[in-house]
């Protein structure tokens, strides 16, 4: 000890019959900040001083009563300097008269924060057992800010410290203009991490993302690629395995399957490959018959459940052709249906007057004429009755029957028209045989047959 305090132990040893004239307090107020095991020096020399009192007061026979200096401070008490000089009254409190608080027992109040290197000292007050704390409004220089309440000091030096204003970020760190104002010299306290601080391979399924080195963040959404594999595909997509590993989103890892492709017309989707990649008809769809062209004499088939058979032969899309198809007696080929499928005279041939059935005082027309007629009707396939008597004058009409020689007078006729008159607004054209009278003694062509119309010869 006398090395370190030569004052203080001369000092000591010259008053060891009154110690209380040098208190712990005093002692430990001149040295508050030294080190514990200097402390703990000054208490080891000054029990030993105590300690030589006490013999020195036995053999002089002056304790006759109950002294301090057999008494033990109860924790967090020191003996005073003097406690072995000290007789305290019978019935007082021994811890009282003998001992002192150090600063362990001390509860700091505002403005100021307990230090453990304090906790030996002697003292019962703030300032000696306390460090004083910088205050929240403590003035500080530009660009500096206090340290706050939680900071021990009363100087610019302790109390303040710089702004992040004036810090510079750097070697990945980025401007964080929301802490400007804040206490900090650090980067972590001054700056913004980038992405290039985040290993994003440290979680599977993500790779860093280059465009991202410079900007502010620290989760894989802002830093990191996804790899395919990551990814849910949308329903009827599919992720190909070679996409596995690869980074991308849903639109460039999830490939079409055929079950959401819709077929055009004359197309029906392949089961078989509903769940296979797919986006296309060839793909993804069968052709029906619909799209089959048939050849020679068949002709593509009008039966919807044929048309929807993928069987693409003549045999299944096809029907025989009125091409190959042979007209019943009293019909004719139908023009223009020869390509068209048919099987019956009412597909692919139109019927002629030899079979149609003339109404009621109706004759069939000359069959001489009319016989390979097309027609279905009266006004087409039919005349009056009478009409007959026209059907062997196949010659040309003539202007009158009188010129006529015997040899040709019954194979012609004349015409002639009524023009309509009143409330007949229709000219009306009769037909009149000629007649030779030889047998009535007259040997002359005659018109005095009965005049007929809508007879053939007339139209």
């Amino acid at each position: 000890l006398k090395p370190f305090w030569p004052r203080l132990y001369a000092q000591i040893r010259r008053h060891s019959a009154s110690l209380r004239a040098i208190t712990l307090d005093r002692c430990i107020r001149n040295v508050n900040r030294l080190s514990k095991m200097k402390l703990d020096m000054i208490t080891v020399a000054l029990g030993s001083v105590a300690i030589t009192h006490a013999v020195k007061m036995t053999k002089e026979g002056a304790a006759t009563m109950a002294s301090c200096s057999s008494y033990t401070c109860a924790a967090g008490w020191h003996p005073k300097s003097d406690f072995n000089s000290i007789t305290p009254a019978a019935g007082s409190d021994m811890n009282a008269e003998c001992c002192e608080a150090t600063c362990s027992v001390w509860t700091c109040g505002p403005n100021y924060l307990p230090n453990v290197e304090y906790a030996s000292n002697v003292g019962a007050s703030d300032q000696v057992c306390c460090d004083r704390t910088c205050m929240d409004d403590y003035q500080c220089p530009v660009n500096h800010t206090t340290r706050g309440p939680e900071a021990r000091g009363a100087s610019v030096e302790e109390c303040c410290g710089p702004t992040c204003r004036i810090f510079t970020c750097e070697d990945g760190w980025l401007e964080e203009p929301s802490v400007a104002k804040k206490l900090g010299e650090t980067s972590q306290a001054c700056c913004a991490a980038s992405c290039s601080f985040f290993n994003c391979s440290a979680v599977p399924g993500y790779v860093q993302n280059p465009a991202a080195l410079h900007l502010k963040g620290n989760d894989t959404a802002t830093c990191c690629n996804t790899q395919c594999f990551l990814l849910t595909c949308p329903a009827k997509f599919q992720m190909p395995e070679e996409m596995n590993e690869t980074v991308g989103n849903l639109s460039s890892c999830c490939a079409p399957t055929c079950g959401q492709f819709d077929c055009p017309s004359g197309y029906v989707s392949d089961t078989s490959k509903t769940t296979a990649f797919g986006n296309s008809t060839s793909e993804c769809c069968l052709a029906t018959c619909t799209t089959y062209t048939c050849q020679g004499d068949w002709a593509n088939s009008t039966v919807a459940g044929k048309l929807r058979s993928t069987n693409l032969t003549d045999e299944t899309c096809c029907e025989p052709s009125c091409q190959a198809f042979t007209c019943s007696a009293g019909y004719v080929a139908k023009e223009g249906v020869s390509a068209d499928a048919g099987n019956s005279d009412s597909v692919c041939c139109d019927a002629t007057c030899s079979v149609h059935t003339c109404s009621s005082g109706l004759r069939k027309r000359n069959e001489t004429i009319f016989n390979n007629t097309i027609g279905e009707t009266d006004a087409i396939c039919c005349e009056p009755s009478g009409c007959e008597v026209f059907d062997n004058r196949t010659l040309p009409q003539v202007e009158g029957c009188n010129s006529l020689s015997e040899d040709v007078c019954e194979s012609r006729y004349m015409l002639f028209t009524r023009l309509a008159t009143g409330d007949n607004r229709t000219n009306t054209t009769f037909a009149v045989p000629c007649q030779w009278w030889g047998a009535k003694g007259m040997p002359i062509c005659r018109n005095t047959g009965a005049a007929l119309v809508g007879c053939t010869v007339s139209l």
